[in-house]
């Protein structure tokens, strides 16, 4: 991803400069950022944003019904206003501006701005939720 002017805001082109996926997993940061490292040295560009979680509990509680279904609708048809948002959910401002707040403080909303007017926008194709369920594989098990 590049870099923005603020966090919140689309840099100058636009989505044009986001990967097309974005990708949400449950694991270290260390883990993550070996990962974009070696993707970069293969690769020389991200196809793909990641944002990982320590715990699949902060996992749901970003990704609250009520804010999916905010993804949903600014990946489907951006609203123009955040107020236009809340009115084609039918829901109040204020829940629907501290959602957005939310999902902008963890880069996945961002703001086209123009005058004093932000429009809330998602500048990802796809946003892919990837958590691994694994078993203990490990043989050092006392058998009760």
């Amino acid at each position: 991803m590049s870099d923005n002017p603020t966090p919140h805001e689309l840099d100058a082109n636009g989505a044009a400069t986001y990967p097309k996926t974005l990708r949400i997993t449950v694991g270290s940061a260390g883990d993550v950022f070996d990962r974009a490292r070696g993707q970069l040295a293969s690769e020389g560009v991200a196809d793909e944003a990641v944002r990982s979680f320590e715990s699949l509990g902060d996992v749901r509680q970003l990704l609250s019904d009520r804010r999916v279904e905010i993804m949903r609708t600014l990946m489907t048809d951006t609203p123009e206003s955040i107020s236009d948002l809340a009115d084609r959910l039918d829901r109040n401002y204020a829940d629907v501006h501290g959602d957005i707040q939310v999902l902008a403080d963890h880069h996945i909303v961002y703001f086209e701005t123009d005058g004093r007017s932000k429009r809330p926008v998602i500048p990802y194709d796809r946003v892919q939720l990837d958590i691994e369920i694994a078993g203990d594989t490990g043989t050092d098990h006392a058998l009760a």
